[in-house]
């Protein structure tokens, strides 16, 4: 196979283009600065062939050959997984933590017309003092304090999926006039209720497109619905078709977290993944990740600094974390098939959908499996070496889960069980020390119990949101505590 030419003249590290990671005696050296330009894009996706034999020979390969890569200081020169980094522990908090005895404030009923439906519940938006819940026939806005509807917009349609994000008011909503079409979408104001535009999802050759799966993401006024060929990039405002940035293979998909950009690219004629580090305003490459050979991008939990989960092929989920240092080289890698985390909540190649993962600075928190009994713990990773810095259970037998960083520490939420009302705990991200920040209602505690076990928690200006992930699991779309 022809070694690609580097962009703009640029001098690159020497490549092994033509053999697979489990079929190579030493590691690739790391990649650098930015290649750019790597050929056409493809007229379709890559197609995934047969499973290869001896799959644990394979693994074991490719498991040695991963643990090589590291010992050779790729990317950063630095530690191995069982090293200590140079960054110190967070220091630990001061106990500013007050707990309040929180009350149930109202509760959503799942709509009529979604109660048959057992489809996945997409991510609320938060606008103002609403939270903005979409469902397969209607976007409703719900009033914080009160839970009175505010506006219902009817999909006209049936919904596939969602944006995951909102962008200066602004969501959207891919569905279509069948179930399953998923070849239209609509700009959804957030604040008035209203449409601002729809539009069929065709190509720039004026074919139809479904975007079922599509990843979609704002930047710079413009929303980019990605999926398996070109973006479809639209100014969120008005609905105008633009241009899409030129990266010179198939963009999978992009995840942006205010000024960091991090997009998913596979050049079908290499069969193979690119990582880049996109400036949002003008498309131009910072810095490129070739993915190693036998790896494929999953999900990005964090874009700055880089966290993604990637699955060997043929995985459906995710075998490893990669954590990237600020020049796009490889710093950490993580086993997880091998490890305690817990990354189900993860969709495969649904890049900004992990709800149960929160990085802070070189900090990585995550929930762990429930191995023994029906408790987990959260585990603080640190990314400068992939060790864990603490692991808590947090003295009970419960689920636990991440939810969000407030005011320098750690939110959890402890769930109910049918007995006892769930908690929601401030963490020191330092040590683990927990303290209850807000004890929900007995009252309530099977409805919530009933309602968390299927659904994600949010925190939003004092209050918690538990919010349903599926159709006929509760009669309440969501339980808001304050």
């Amino acid at each position: 196979m022809t070694e690609p030419i580097p962009p703009h003249g640029q001098q690159r590290p020497p490549q092994v283009w033509g053999t697979r990671f489990d079929q190579r005696k030493t590691a690739p050296p790391g990649f650098g600065p930015a290649p750019q330009v790597f050929g056409p894009p493809p007229d379709a996706p890559a197609g995934g062939g047969p499973a290869a034999p001896g799959p644990r020979r394979r693994r074991k390969a490719l498991a040695i050959g991963l643990g090589l890569l590291l010992v050779a200081g790729v990317g950063t020169g630095g530690w191995l997984l069982w090293g200590r980094g140079n960054d110190p522990a967070p220091k630990p908090k001061k106990n500013t933590v007050q707990a309040v005895d929180a009350k149930l404030d109202w509760m959503a009923p799942v709509p009529d017309a979604d109660k048959d439906k057992a489809d996945r519940i997409a991510r609320p938006w938060f606008a103002k003092d609403v939270i903005v819940l979409p469902t397969r026939t209607a976007v409703t806005a719900y009033d914080s304090a009160t839970g009175k509807p505010r506006w219902t917009l009817p999909v006209p349609g049936t919904a596939c999926t969602s944006s995951p994000r909102s962008d200066q008011g602004v969501a959207v909503v891919v569905y279509g006039k069948a179930e399953f079409e998923c070849n239209l979408v609509m700009a959804v104001d957030l604040e008035h209720g209203r449409a601002l535009w729809n539009k069929e999802l065709t190509d720039s050759k004026g074919r139809k497109d479904s975007h079922g799966g599509a990843n979609i993401s704002f930047s710079e006024g413009a929303v980019t619905l990605t999926e398996v060929l070109e973006p479809r990039v639209y100014e969120t405002r008005t609905g105008e078709r633009r241009k899409s940035f030129d990266f010179g293979c198939a963009e999978q998909g992009t995840v942006v977290d205010r000024s960091a950009q991090l997009t998913i690219a596979q050049c079908q004629i290499f069969d193979r993944y690119f990582v880049m580090n996109v400036d949002p305003k003008t498309g131009v490459e910072k810095w490129t990740w070739k993915v190693l050979d036998g790896l494929k991008v999953q999900n990005i939990l964090s874009v700055n600094p880089p966290v993604l989960t990637v699955a060997r092929e043929h995985d459906t989920g995710a075998s490893d974390m990669v954590v990237l240092d600020d020049k796009g080289r490889l710093k950490q890698l993580i086993s997880v098939s091998s490890g305690p985390y817990d990354l189900d909540d993860c969709k495969p190649r649904q890049y900004d959908s992990c709800r149960r993962a929160v990085v802070d600075g070189n900090t990585l928190f995550l929930p762990t499996r429930h191995d023994k009994g029906p408790g987990n713990a959260v585990a603080a990773i640190d990314l400068n070496t992939g060790k864990p810095r603490w692991t808590s259970e947090f003295g009970a037998d419960r689920t636990h889960r991440p939810v969000a960083m407030q005011d320098g520490r750690l939110l959890v939420y402890q769930e109910a069980t049918r007995e006892e009302s769930g908690k929601l705990l401030s963490v020191d991200p330092a040590n683990g020390n927990p303290q209850v920040l807000m004890k929900l209602p007995q009252e309530s505690a099977e409805r919530e119990f009933n309602l968390a076990r299927y659904g994600d928690v949010y925190f939003r200006d004092g209050r918690l949101y538990l919010v349903t992930n599926y159709g006929m699991t509760d009669p309440s779309l969501m339980m808001v505590f304050h």
